[in-house]
């Protein structure tokens, strides 16, 4: 780091050393209550001290840098967390640990200039020692985007205020050329995204608007289509921003290497890209070059090394037929990205009023879905699970419902993607831990016979949240045996970073619950990683279960997962088994449970527990296959 660029850039905010402001005090009020600490303080680190202009709940205006928490989150491009203070040496014998304020957690996301020098952070602090969840980070991340603006603000601004008065002071003595070159660099600013160089919203919108009487003139068509970076917040979470910002660079540039005589290209958000496009040359020909555009960011090679792959989601509007003014074609081609995001990423969509209406009802669920675990419209149901051999009952899997209070029972198809998007599917997949074990209390204290349950993880749940306490503290507290809940994952989510799955999965095992991989065949995993798992099953997908009786190739499919299952000492379960015939063949193929309508829908708790009796006699309560010294 250039500690003598940085200070420059520092000193140029002309904030350091200034008295608090309502505008940066009303952020610090928002983190304080949003990850509700005592304190929250935006950080300015000079040479020697380190100036808060914000404070919320802390007494001093500066501290010196030597004992500045803040000093050390700037040396790094990563988030500084500290969980405890009194435990990390590096702030384990600090003043302001031992003696007051007592800091215990910290908690810094640091702060940019334009031109990507640090000049500080924004940062949370406590007095007692906790943890930051990965929802809680993010937010932090966005409450210290919204300080970068305001200080950018004020600069231009300010920037602004003395061309002014340069203009007027200097009219009659500075030559025309610097005044015209000083006002240009400013409209540049206001202009253009000082990460890419591209044009911003508003210059986009400004440029349509300025087209649209030609257009209409003429006769002329168009074309806004808007690029979203699929998962990039996962990449920015993992390799840091540094790293995210590398990427937008390249994806610029690659975009503009396929633009035409006319066209423009903006970057209007974080992850979001807007391009005009005068004449498509009809829709056929617009589509294929979408498409090219498309691969130009997916084919592209990113990070330090060429080893990170990104791909798009685009969305586009017409013009005239989909919008005859400029607002409205960006709205409604973010309209259609969205919805193109909404199909699983990667594909290319145009505007209809239909994704509108589709996009209302998705707002809709999101604001009702942050409610429905208070108003306790969320209930699980059970799907029995059969043994193909002889037909006992091997246990249940646990299905996640809502019961909207307008919409009905709304398909997990439906909402659960959207709870993973916001971030809620943290909190709800809590929540379903908690009532499958309180179920399986319910029905002993019943005296209802005890078979395993399963329940589904969901990759932010595994990768993000602290699973290995929450499974081990619910089932101390219920006393239940281990063996008598089942941990399902995704085939992705144990190859999303294999390093820390393995880690999370061990610790899993290691608490006596069995372990499956769900949806096997649809990801890349090979035998020889799962090999390294210390998983008990494999949940053939239902794709494969569907075709199996009348497809030798499914049949083929089905046959070498059972096999290959078996070597490693793994069950192999079946799922979206509606007929007999099926049954037959999935039995015959080597798959040893099965699960679907054939044998029941998914039940309710009552339902299920009359299940349960009516079979107690082919209750199976041990795991499938587990493998004594495998794991």
């Amino acid at each position: 780091m250039d500690e003598a660029k940085r200070l420059a850039a520092l000193y140029a905010t002309e904030l350091y050393g200034t008295a608090p402001e309502e505008a940066f005090d009303r952020i610090t009020r928002l983190a304080a209550k949003l990850l509700d600490v005592p304190t929250a303080l935006i950080s300015l680190v000079g040479s020697d001290t380190q100036w808060f202009k914000s404070r919320c709940g802390f007494a001093a205006q500066y501290t010196s840098r030597d004992i500045s928490f803040c000093g050390h989150a700037i040396l790094t491009d990563q988030p500084l967390v500290v969980e405890d203070a009194t435990r990390d040496e590096r702030f384990a014998d600090n003043p302001i640990v031992v003696g007051e304020p007592h800091i215990r957690f910290y908690a810094g996301v640091q702060l940019y200039s334009v031109e990507r020098d640090k000049l500080g952070t924004l940062c949370v602090l406590d007095t007692r020692p906790r943890s930051l969840s990965a929802e809680a980070l993010d937010e932090m991340h966005e409450l210290a985007r919204m300080v970068e603006e305001l200080i950018y603000h004020r600069q231009l601004a300010r920037a602004a205020q003395e061309l002014h008065e340069q203009l007027l002071h200097n009219a009659a003595l500075a030559p025309a050329s610097a005044a015209t070159a000083a006002a240009g660099q400013v409209k540049y600013l206001l202009t253009h995204d000082a990460l890419t160089g591209l044009a911003n919203r508003q210059a986009l919108l400004r440029t349509i608007g300025d087209s649209i009487p030609a257009w209409r003139a003429e006769g002329g068509k168009a074309v806004v289509a808007c690029l979203n970076l699929d998962r990039f917040k996962q990449l920015n979470d993992l390799l840091g921003h540094v790293v995210g910002d590398a990427a937008l660079v390249a994806v610029t540039r690659a975009l503009q290497s396929h633009l035409r005589s006319g066209d423009m290209l903006a970057r209007a958000g974080n992850d979001e890209f807007v391009m005009l496009l005068n004449d498509p040359d009809g829709e056929e020909r617009l589509l294929a070059r979408l498409g090219q555009l498309m691969s130009e960011v997916n084919d592209h090679a990113y990070g330090e090394h060429g080893d990170i792959s990104l791909t798009c989601s685009v969305g586009f509007a017409c013009y005239p037929q989909d919008g005859e003014e400029a607002d409205t074609l960006l709205n409604n081609a973010v309209t259609a990205m969205r919805h193109a995001k909404a199909q699983g990423g990667g594909c290319i969509e145009r505007f209809a009023l239909a994704q509108r209406r589709e996009m209302g009802r998705r707002l809709t669920l999101e604001s009702h879905l942050r409610r429905a675990l208070e108003r306790e419209e969320l209930f699980l149901q059970y799907q029995p699970k059969i043994e193909l051999a002889g037909g006992m009952l091997a246990g249940f899997e646990v299905l996640l419902r809502w019961r909207h209070p307008e919409h009905g029972v709304v398909s997990p198809e439906e909402f659960v993607p959207i709870a993973e998007e916001t971030g809620l599917i943290a909190p709800i997949g809590e929540w379903i831990v908690k009532t499958a074990i309180g179920q399986l209390v319910a029905w002993r204290e019943a005296g209802v016979p005890q078979v395993p349950l399963a329940v589904n993880l969901s990759a932010r749940q595994f990768m993000q949240s602290d699973i290995v306490a929450i499974v081990s503290g619910q089932l101390a507290a219920a006393r239940l045996a281990p063996e008598l809940l089942e941990l399902e994952l995704t085939e992705s989510v144990s190859m999303a970073d294999p390093g820390r799955s393995m880690v999370v999965m061990h610790k899993l095992k290691s608490l006596g619950v069995a372990l499956s991989i769900d949806d096997f065949g649809t990801g890349y995993s090979s035998f020889s990683y799962l090999r390294r798992l210390p998983i008990d099953k494999l949940k053939i997908d239902k794709s494969f279960v569907q075709d199996v009786e009348h497809s030798a190739d499914s049949r083929a499919i089905v046959q070498a997962i059972a096999a290959m299952a078996h070597r490693l000492n793994l069950g192999v379960v079946a799922e979206g088994v509606e007929t007999e015939a099926q049954a037959a063949a999935l039995r015959d193929a080597g798959c040893d449970q099965a699960q679907g309508f054939l044998y029941a829908r998914p039940l309710g708790p009552a339902d299920a527990a009359d299940f349960i009796v009516a079979h107690r006699s082919q209750a199976h309560p041990r795991p499938l296959r587990s493998a004594p010294g495998r794991h």
